[in-house]
């Protein structure tokens, strides 16, 4: 739905490919921007009857919950610039050094618009806390008005019309919450050695290994994603997993004169398919 550092819109068609029409209850454990269920068409699964977004970012869980009432969200903001180098700073301001973050209840259209506002002005929604304003000096349409218009786009308000809950836990938390037979987990957590990219974020070291022995013991079924690191295969063998892989391109080399620099990404699943 927005841009945020980890996002998987080029990924979403490919991941989704692989979760099965038989799901009940669909969760992204690492919610973040959402794009895994906003673009790999999980709101068609015929059975689904539960759609949870969870991230231990509370200004994300937030804007979420927002967007599940997205006609008056829009409202919110329809009379705003897309593009204010000095409202950018005024709500960066606002919400990010005057602000308690525990304090936020959920639903809250006017925090959710400023944050909704910074993260769309700055590259990949990254450090936006401290990160300065772009001006795309009318060369580009604005993210935020990107964001803004999905709002109002039946192809993505009818998706947005499922979503269910909104969660503000850590992975282990809402996993343990929702852990049925009927349950599809997608867990999209930091990657090995990124994990201080991501603010806000209750993920280290340890909790790589944690995610993946919680895992192997769940109830439902799962796809993970990384990109491939030693450790892994021992935590999750290959002769006891399902592994695929793919080329991507790196959103951070996806820009006008860079490079098109590729990652190989893995996506490790618990069933057969």
């Amino acid at each position: 739905m927005i841009s945020y550092i980890g996002g998987k819109s080029r990924m979403a068609n490919w991941i989704g490919g692989f979760i099965p029409d038989d799901i009940e209850i669909y969760v992204e454990v690492f919610g973040g921007a959402f794009w895994v269920y906003i673009n790999g068409e999980i709101y068609k699964k015929p059975n689904l009857n539960k759609v949870v977004y969870n991230d231990f970012n509370r200004y994300m869980v937030n804007l979420f919950q927002c967007c599940t009432n997205y006609e008056e969200f829009y409202n919110h903001m329809k009379e705003l610039r897309s593009q204010d180098e000095n409202l950018f700073y005024k709500f960066q301001k606002e919400i990010f050094r005057n602000t308690d973050i525990d304090m936020i209840k959920l639903g809250d259209f006017e925090f959710a618009k400023k944050y909704a506002y910074v993260m769309t002005q700055v590259f990949s929604g990254l450090n936006a806390e401290k990160a300065k304003f772009i001006d795309l000096k009318g060369k580009y349409k604005s993210k935020f008005d990107s964001f803004r218009d999905r709002l109002i786009n039946p192809k993505f308000t009818q998706k947005l019309n499922k979503i269910t809950h909104c969660e503000n836990l850590n992975y282990s938390e809402v996993i343990e919450k929702y852990d049925s037979p009927n349950t599809y987990f997608y867990v999209d957590p930091p990657y090995w050695k990124t994990e201080n990219y991501y603010s806000l974020h209750d993920f280290d070291f340890d909790d790589h290994k944690l995610l993946c022995n919680q895992l192997a013991t769940i109830k439902g079924k799962f796809s993970l994603s990384y990109y491939e690191f030693d450790l892994l295969s021992k935590w999750l063998p290959k002769n006891k997993y399902i592994w695929k892989n793919k080329d991507f391109v790196k959103a951070a080399s996806a820009q006008k004169g860079n490079k098109q620099n590729k990652g190989t990404e893995i996506l490790v699943m618990n069933y057969e398919i």
